[in-house]
């Protein structure tokens, strides 16, 4: 069954996991090649999502400054990140070429020169996912991988390199073990924690911090245990940046995953959004969320199709669809939810994870004509919301004997492990972990993610009592398991466990 908390809750720079924070000030290295007071300015507004803003800013400046170029390239990823609008993406297309040429002329003894290159192929990598063409978003992230690499070398203390390989080798880091053939044979080399360690020391520096803490946020939330700590900082550099929505929505999607419901209902009340902003229908999403897990099933379902009304991509379609059915189907309409149902495979895409996830509760449900079971479900909101106590409460009159579906069997042992572990009784969740994964491995072949699920939080369990061989095994399992609608986050977790050990 889809999860509750998914990607699609990430604004636009998320969306692509990390690789991404830009300028917001840069030295000189040409006549032509200023970054102006008010070319650093445009660039912050576009970085706080004030996208015409920072476009009116650069009508200001020289058409072949390098830095205007950039900061165009920059508001055009945002926009069409945004919007998914195919017919807008090939009407540009043929700009990557002819800003990146421009760039190139510049003075090549300047860190700037490969630096802003390496930006440019990263961005127009990004939007190639997108829209489609995945072999050539491979390929530019392989050249900007190779720019950044020689600027390293030739510019160690240059910090704006660290910021952006660093991501890069956190990228090249959280790749499937089983793919790993592929960044050897192309020469990529870098993993997680040296990734951390270079966003680190580009986090200190005056100009640059702002965006590598964006950066560390996401994958602290993302790929690593995410604690109150972290969590405090967050909030802290929202309070500091009250203008900067794309900040509040970071926040947001990241206190929305892990269970914060409140918290991103606070943030969402005093985000700064208003005209001067770019409209983006994710925070549709984030208000649906919100009102689900509260069990406001109307609110939550106008916000899904305000969703869908005003989105004219792909993305999170099916998995908005599967939320209207719950919302429905919770409120007693079991009929209109049937026709959301329906909704599911003619919609959208299947690149996310949350819209796998839907897809394929679309096909388990056609192949056995049978809607989950509502209890569990209710006990799954409860605790995806953070609501423990009342997972709890939902869950007292329930045990295994309960349901006749193996899957069923095995889902509830997953998600009572998970609220037993979430209140700190760890020798409960650990029998409920344990018991999720035989249940699963009986069943193989039908590729359910509970298994790998629960040797995850095994693994964590472990690690966090210094049981580093019992958490080695655990994460190894959980790496393991094939096919499942989650394995890359999963997989991606797992192994940044294993290297902060030193496996």
């Amino acid at each position: 069954m889809p999860k509750y908390r998914h990607i699609a809750q990430l604004p636009f720079l998320s969306f692509c996991r990390v690789a991404l924070l830009f300028a917001l000030s840069l030295p000189t290295f040409a006549f032509e090649a200023e970054f102006t007071s008010n070319l650093q300015k445009a660039y912050a507004e576009i970085f706080k999502l004030r996208v015409q803003t920072g476009r009116d800013l650069l009508t200001k400046e020289s058409t072949k400054n390098p830095f205007r170029v950039y900061a165009e390239n920059y508001a055009d990823m945002v926009e069409l990140l945004n919007s998914e609008d195919e017919d807008a993406y090939e009407r540009i297309v043929d700009k990557e070429s002819e800003r990146l040429d421009l760039i190139e002329k510049t003075d090549k003894k300047s860190p700037y020169n490969r630096f802003l290159r390496a930006e440019l192929k990263i961005h127009w990598a990004l939007l190639k996912i997108r829209f489609g063409h995945e072999v050539k978003a491979a390929w530019n992230i392989i050249q900007a991988y190779r720019l950044l690499e020689e600027n390293q070398k030739l510019f160690p203390k240059f910090l704006p390199n660290l910021k952006s390989i660093g991501c890069l080798h956190i990228l090249v880091g959280s790749i499937p073990e089983n793919q790993k053939w592929v960044t050897s044979f192309l020469g990529l080399k870098g993993n997680i924690q040296q990734g951390l360690k270079e966003l680190e020391l580009a986090s200190h520096d005056k100009i640059w911090g702002l965006e590598t803490s964006f950066c560390q946020f996401f994958i602290q939330s993302y790929i690593l245990p995410y604690n109150e700590q972290v969590n405090e900082a967050l909030l802290r550099a929202v309070d500091l940046h009250e203008d900067n929505l794309n900040l509040n929505f970071l926040a947001t999607a990241i206190s929305l995953k892990g269970g914060r419901t409140e918290q991103a209902a606070s943030l969402m009340r005093k985000n700064p959004y208003n005209a001067s902003y770019l409209y983006f229908p994710v925070f549709e999403l984030y208000r649906g969320e919100i009102n689900l897990f509260k069990g406001n099933y109307y609110q939550a379902s106008l916000a899904y199709q305000t969703y869908i009304r005003n989105f004219k991509g792909k993305a999170f379609l099916k998995d908005t669809y599967y939320k209207l059915f719950l919302c429905s189907w919770l409120a007693g309409d079991e009929k209109k939810g049937l026709t959301y149902i329906q909704k599911i495979p003619v919609v959208g895409s299947t690149i996310a994870e949350s819209d796998k996830a839907a897809q394929k509760f679309y096909e388990n449900y056609t192949k056995t004509n049978t809607l989950p079971n509502k209890s569990l479900i209710k006990v799954r909101l409860a605790f995806d919301a953070g609501y423990y106590d009342k997972a709890l409460h939902e869950a007292e009159n329930l045990s295994e004997n309960n349901f006749t579906s193996p899957k069923d069997k095995a889902d509830f042992n997953y998600r009572i492990a998970r609220v037993y572990h979430k209140t700190e009784q760890l020798d409960k969740a650990i029998a409920y972990y344990d018991r999720a994964i035989l249940l699963t491995d009986k069943a193989k072949d039908l590729q359910w993610h509970f298994g790998a699920s629960a040797a995850l939080q095994l693994g964590y369990i472990y690690q966090e009592k210094n049981q580093h061989l019992k958490a080695k095994s655990e994460f190894e399992k959980a790496i393991s398991y094939k096919r499942h609608e989650y394995k890359t986050s999963i997989d991606n977790k797992a192994r940044a466990a294993l290297t902060a050990m030193g496996f």
